[in-house]
């Protein structure tokens, strides 16, 4: 089985853990899914580090673009989960601070502008501390802003 068709197994299974349960045997293939995709998308994860996040962080270079000190930075967006992203900048701004991020999506091409607050500052994808940036946790948006989103996520292991 491919990485591709084990993330949307994932993605099917956890949309059924959060729209009203599931067996025991499909929570039990929910997580080895779970643990086998943060192992793969995250390979140089030092030993003994949990992940805290709720959904699995997959890879992805996407443009962004926010607005710092009046002026507008682009960015890449290095990985996203259902609840935020990592952005490498090296403009990073402070914790706690929420602002508007836009999201530049090549196909279908779009902008998608979700609300946004930084979480954590300068440890990049694979616990690389020489890649700044910052993490960002998405805030309640509009369901429309909310469902692109969802939607990305589910697209971006093709």
């Amino acid at each position: 089985m491919d990485i591709g068709a084990r993330f949307r197994e994932y993605v099917r299974l956890d949309k059924l853990r959060r729209e009203g349960g599931l067996t025991p045997a499909e929570l039990h293939r929910l997580r080895v899914l779970e643990g086998f995709l943060q192992d793969h998308f995250s390979p140089g994860k030092p030993a003994g580090v949990t992940d805290q996040r709720r959904s699995v962080r997959v890879p992805t270079r996407v443009q962004v673009s926010f607005a710092t000190e009046g002026e507008l930075v682009g960015s890449l967006m290095t990985n996203i989960s259902r609840h935020g992203v990592f952005v490498q900048t090296d403009h990073p701004l402070d914790i706690k601070e929420q602002f508007l991020l836009h999201i530049h999506v090549d196909r279908p091409k779009r902008d998608i502008s979700v609300p946004v607050e930084v979480v954590s500052l300068g440890i990049g994808p694979g616990f690389s501390a020489n890649k700044r940036g910052m993490g960002l946790r998405f805030l309640e948006a509009d369901p429309a802003v909310m469902k692109q989103i969802e939607e990305l996520y589910e697209r971006s292991v093709r």
